[in-house]
């Protein structure tokens, strides 16, 4: 299998296991969504509110026992996730009104939104106690109070389905140009290796399991990844690619590291393509997650994996490239508005095969943003995200390829960009269209190409 190729599974899978990060969330954020759906919030619109918040302030001070101005400033410090300053608020307005079923209620809604549910529990029940409770108090409460008891299993589990169509300029990542120099000789390359356009239909799918090991926070934890894709003219590029990993992830508030998980897991995967078995893959990674404050989250992780590949028809030279694996990443996002987020990552990998000229180091960069904002059509109440990313990756072989250029190692420089909407149409379903361009810039002629690429697609959550 060329490199080519195999790029194009690798961003495929990639692709899919980033799709379902953002699908899957925890059951808890899941009720949430459920119960109380949040409003988008836009940079000016968020400028706004914190003038309103420090004249409400002001009068607040001025009033301290004046509720309606307390529960709007509460209000507008919640909308913007400033939850400390609205629940401090709503407690002190229980010291001028006891038991207030309306401040019970919203103090049991932030709590839940900041995941203390033993709390939250009790401000809910709190609400209710009471003679006369309206029967919409009454029906909020219940919504949330089962949202804590989903939450509370020690069993849960999660998944997301996304089925699309693909159109690709350039589907099997060839050169465009059908003349290419070899060893200083000119060559003339077949059809099957100069670039094709071609569409797709493919079905994406990823699940995740936890297990509440009842021990300081610590959970057994399961994901698996799928992706299908079936080729309008190109068979040779029928994909199967699947992958589970399961392990134990530990709460690192136990060493005084607040907001943090270590995860250590096993890695057991496979490729099929155009109906054949591809490659099958072993390995072990170790990631850890942080959430250093309330705007940014942190993630890496390492793992190392040992690949084999199988010959088969239409591939009969790719056994030359079992070997080991080893990549790590590093991600971060920071929330720079309740509207807008930025994303960047870096990546390194070394790859060791039978053959050296198949052995490479590699690096890569890549930063995004996603703005969030009101659906412009007004029955689609949800908010739209739009996703707009890019990124670099560079290759270095340690030996050149005798049957291509054998005084010169190859090097490859990749650039890709890509948007996406997402334009969530029911409580679980969204609708997505996504573009992409892709450059490779590679030394070796067979493996320089460009691609673009129209990805339609639905997404179910579970």
């Amino acid at each position: 299998m060329s490199q080519r190729l195999r790029t194009a599974a690798a961003v495929a899978f990639l692709g899919l296991a980033v799709a379902g990060s953002a699908c899957l969330s925890a059951p808890f954020a899941l009720a949430q969504q459920q119960a109380e759906p949040a409003g988008a919030t836009g940079t000016g619109e968020a400028a706004d509110i914190e003038t309103r918040r420090l004249q409400l302030l002001q009068a607040m001070l001025a009033e301290p026992d004046n509720l309606d101005i307390a529960f709007s400033y509460a209000a507008l410090s919640a909308r913007i996730g400033d939850f400390e300053a609205a629940i401090s608020t709503l407690e002190r307005m229980l010291i001028y009104a006891p038991g207030l079923p309306r401040v019970q209620l919203e103090l049991g809604v932030l709590y839940y939104r900041l995941s203390a549910f033993d709390v939250a529990r009790q401000y809910f029940q709190a609400a209710i106690s009471g003679p006369d409770v309206p029967p919409e108090v009454r029906e909020r409460v219940d919504v949330y109070l089962a949202g804590i008891d989903r939450a509370e299993e020690p069993l849960k589990t999660s998944a997301a389905v996304i089925v699309g169509a693909r159109w690709q300029s350039n589907a099997n990542a060839a050169p465009g140009d059908r003349s290419v120099t070899l060893n200083g000789l000119e060559f003339l390359l077949g059809d099957s290796a100069v670039s094709q356009s071609d569409a797709n239909a493919y079905l994406a799918a990823t699940a995740h399991v936890s297990y509440d090991l009842a021990s300081q926070g610590d959970l057994l934890e399961a994901d698996l990844l799928f992706y299908g894709a079936r080729y309008a003219q190109l068979s040779r590029l029928q994909t199967e690619i699947a992958e589970i990993t399961v392990g134990p992830s530990f709460n690192m508030a136990r060493v005084g590291w607040d907001d943090a998980r270590l995860g250590v897991y096993a890695i057991l995967g496979g490729v099929r393509l155009d109906g054949a078995n591809y490659s099958g893959t072993l390995g072990a990674g170790i990631r850890l997650a942080w959430l250093p404050d309330v705007r940014s989250r942190l993630e890496s992780k390492t793992e190392l994996r040992r690949r084999w590949f199988n010959d088969s028809a239409t591939y009969p030279n790719v056994s030359q490239r079992n070997g080991d694996r080893v990549s790590s990443r590093l991600a971060y996002t920071w929330f720079m508005t309740p509207g807008l987020a930025f994303r960047g990552a870096l990546s390194g990998a070394r790859e060791e095969t039978d053959a050296a000229d198949q052995t490479y180091w590699e690096a890569g960069a890549s930063a995004g943003l996603r703005k969030t904002f009101a659906s412009p059509v007004a029955v689609l109440e949800r908010p739209w995200f739009v996703d707009l990313d890019a990124g670099y990756l560079a290759r270095w072989y340690d030996e050149p390829d005798a049957g291509i250029d054998a005084r010169r190692s190859q090097k490859d420089d990749e650039y890709w960009m890509r948007s996406t909407l997402t334009v969530p149409v029911a409580e679980d379903w969204a609708l997505m269209l996504a573009g992409e361009y892709r450059r490779a810039v590679s030394t070796y002629p067979t493996d320089d190409y460009a691609n673009a690429a129209v990805t339609v697609s639905v997404m179910k959550k579970f």
